[in-house]
């Protein structure tokens, strides 16, 4: 892991009075972009300075338990900041029409932990490091003892959010990162007066049941390939509509099937519009972002994303094609 000290001394050196502060994340950010940049606007907050947080018209409902005096803009082309934070992504293709911001931006600082993706983001300064397990745990590294040395009143809303970009970013401790290192590190955060139970229950556990109704329709159209080795299943927008939801809300569909014995590669294709998927792949056996980065997407080695254009059964074609070549190149390089 890389040494923070760096990234502290150039985040104290730029932070001055009267900055107009910026925080964003990637399009439909998740449990590690969004909570780190609620955790990062509270330290900040207590640090005497105030901050937006970017969005887009995104669905945030199953972050509320955290949202307490979250100051929130939604993205519009006028805005712009002296000081923007870009935490949990470092491709251009992740950040949208918000893009704009980082080009108005005097000083953009850049925090993330995955490999550097399609259209490096020109920061003034970035840190990236895939080592640590979220860009919640690269904060909390680099201003630990500021946060430990807080009141509670101040400490926990920050801490909480922390530890929800880990438990996303594990998968509750399921995922092949979970490591000593993380372990350590959400234990640092429980001893700061957190209720890791209360929060696994509202993150995880809180779903409506139009929520298990469309998870359960998806779940339904689970195919198996190359031997049962390779899982397809697909969501559409007539399911969500159907459920009066927005996809963007569901919490990611391939959490339900991560570890079914004898699967190598899952697939989620959730249909956006059509003729447009996000793709979702996940693994224990092969390099899946590579596969997401030739899509214009990333993510991690064991789990990322992509946008891909064209019919349903085009689209599983190309994966289908894709996949079993690279699981079969894989097994013939063993």
């Amino acid at each position: 892991m890389k040494d923070t000290r760096n990234l502290k001394l150039t985040i104290l050196e730029q932070l001055k009075p009267g900055l107009k502060i910026g925080i964003m994340s990637h399009i439909e950010p998740d449990g590690d972009g969004f909570c780190a940049s609620l955790a990062w606007q509270h330290f900040l907050a207590v640090q005497g300075f105030e901050s937006e947080i970017v969005i887009d018209d995104d669905a945030l409902d199953s972050y509320q338990f955290l949202m307490h005096n979250a100051r929130l803009r939604e993205y519009h082309p006028e805005l712009g900041y002296d000081l923007l934070f870009v935490l949990d992504c470092n491709s251009y293709s992740r950040v949208g029409a918000r893009k704009s911001l980082i080009d108005k931006a005097a000083c953009t600082i850049l925090i993330d932990h995955h490999v550097p993706e399609n259209g490096l983001i020109q920061a003034d300064y970035s840190f990236i490091d895939p080592d640590y397990v979220s860009v919640g745990a690269i904060l909390y590294r680099t201003f630990q003892e500021e946060i430990n040395a807080l009141p509670p009143k101040s400490r926990i809303p920050i801490a909480n959010c922390l530890y929800v970009t880990i438990l996303n970013d594990t998968n509750n401790f399921t995922n092949a990162n979970t490591t000593a290192e993380v372990f350590a590190t959400a234990a640092g955060l429980a001893g700061l007066g957190i209720q890791p139970h209360a929060l696994h229950k509202a993150y995880f556990l809180n779903h409506s049941p139009l929520e298990m109704r469309y998870v359960g329709e998806s779940l339904s159209t689970i195919e198996l390939h190359h031997q049962n080795r390779i899982l397809f299943m697909h969501s559409t927008v007539e399911m969500a509509e159907r459920n009066h939801l927005r996809p963007e809300e569901i919490m990611s569909i391939t959490r339900w099937v991560q570890g079914v014995r004898g699967v190598d590669v899952i697939v989620h294709f959730r249909e956006e519009r059509p003729n447009l998927f996000k793709l979702s792949f996940r693994s224990v056996k092969l390099d899946v972002n590579r596969i997401a980065v030739r899509l214009g997407g990333g993510g991690h080695i064991n789990a990322s994303g992509a946008h891909v254009s064209g019919s349903l059964d085009q689209v599983k074609q190309a994966m289908l094609s894709e996949l079993t070549q690279a699981l079969d190149n894989q097994h013939s390089n063993a």
